[in-house]
């Protein structure tokens, strides 16, 4: 008991004085988020033209799926994807315009600093959802001889997603990837329950082991964000940097196939120089862009005579009971606010409107 009560003491938090910090307790590091794919997505960093222009679009969490606990709801899958798409592409060396919080350009476009114009243009951009996450069934086994034995479980969660890259000009999808990961746990333990003597001795120990859910996320989009990369640019320049993927972390698409289903209308300088040639659509001043500054309207030199209707007997009525009805909805909310009861506020606001 007493080496219990000290093992007890030394733990930070349980003994410490009200008016004293607790000692916290240090991790390990912080360090890089690194996934098998970044070696094949920086191998296409000057393989893409640099006149290139990308964007991350909304990728939504069409799941449906939320999760519950003491403390509160939340989803079951990051709300974050856009973000680790945008990451994955600044890895892959492309120019990337931020539109994931354009509050900022807004606001300064609303102060007078600079116009939307100021911006540069997206030429594509990556859009898509996570739409689903199913349970899959799992299975175990425990064998016990003389009440000792070990014991086995897993379980799987499927989850699946759908990427589009989209010319910005004409809103054409030049590239798209339907992909999905089942995401892998297990659980195993020894359990005894014996009699020594006349005691009932009963010992359970286990671990369970279970892939991250949100970084396996990041991984399917990094692997998406480069299978939208590499279906846009040239066939061996493509194979060269996936070659560079490890097959036990995805199944390597193959890009003949891909061609036949999705064949790429145009090169990517193509669709870029036919947008940059387009006439650009002359806005009126009338209607300038929000935020931007507005034309003042001209004002007349004299003000304008405004003839003053007689209001009618009936309005003043009309008028008159709405006032005498507000009046009385309001005591009513009051009186109900303070009423101890259900039924007791019921008969007050009755009073009330009666």
């Amino acid at each position: 008991m007493a080496g219990c009560l000290a093992l007890i003491g030394c733990a930070p938090g349980v003994i410490t004085r009200r008016a004293q910090d607790v000692s916290l307790i240090q991790g390990p590091p912080i360090q890089d988020i690194k996934t098998p794919f970044d070696q094949a997505l920086s191998c296409l960093s000057g393989k893409i033209p640099s006149n290139a222009v990308f964007a991350v679009g909304a990728i939504a969490d069409n799941t449906g799926k939320e999760q519950y606990a003491d403390s509160g709801t939340g989803k079951m899958v990051t709300q974050g994807a856009g973000d680790m798409v945008q990451s994955a592409l600044f890895q892959a060396g492309v120019r990337v315009v931020n539109r994931r919080d354009p509050n900022i350009p807004i606001a300064e476009s609303n102060w007078g600093l600079r116009t939307m114009g100021d911006q540069t243009a997206a030429d594509f951009f990556i859009s898509g959802s996570i739409n689903s996450l199913d349970y899959i069934p799992g299975g175990g086994a425990s064998v016990k001889i003389a009440g000792v034995g070990p014991e086995f479980r897993q379980t799987r969660i499927l989850i699946g997603m759908d990427l589009a890259l989209t010319n910005s000009f004409n809103g054409e999808v030049i590239a798209n990837i339907p992909l999905q990961k089942q995401i892998y746990a297990n659980e195993t333990g020894l359990g005894s329950g014996r009699f020594i003597g006349d005691t009932l001795v009963d010992i359970d120990a286990g671990a369970m082991q279970r892939e991250a859910l949100h970084y396996a996320l990041r991984q399917m989009l990094s692997y998406a964000t480069l299978d939208l990369l590499a279906q846009v640019i040239d066939p061996a320049t493509a194979q060269e940097c996936l070659g560079k993927i490890n097959s036990a972390d995805a199944e390597l698409m193959h890009l003949p196939e891909r061609s036949v289903n999705g064949p790429r209308r145009a090169s990517l300088e193509a669709m870029i120089a036919a947008a940059k040639s387009a006439p650009v659509a002359q806005m009126p001043p009338a209607a300038a862009p929000a935020g931007g500054p507005q034309p003042v309207p001209q004002q007349s030199a004299q003000p304008q005579q405004v003839e003053v209707q007689p209001v009618s007997p009936d309005a003043t009525r009309l008028a008159n009971e709405a006032t005498t009805y507000a009046a009385r909805a309001i005591a009513a909310a009051e009186d109900s606010v303070r009423a101890e009861t259900y039924d007791h506020a019921a008969g007050l606001a009755n009073n009330a409107l009666g």
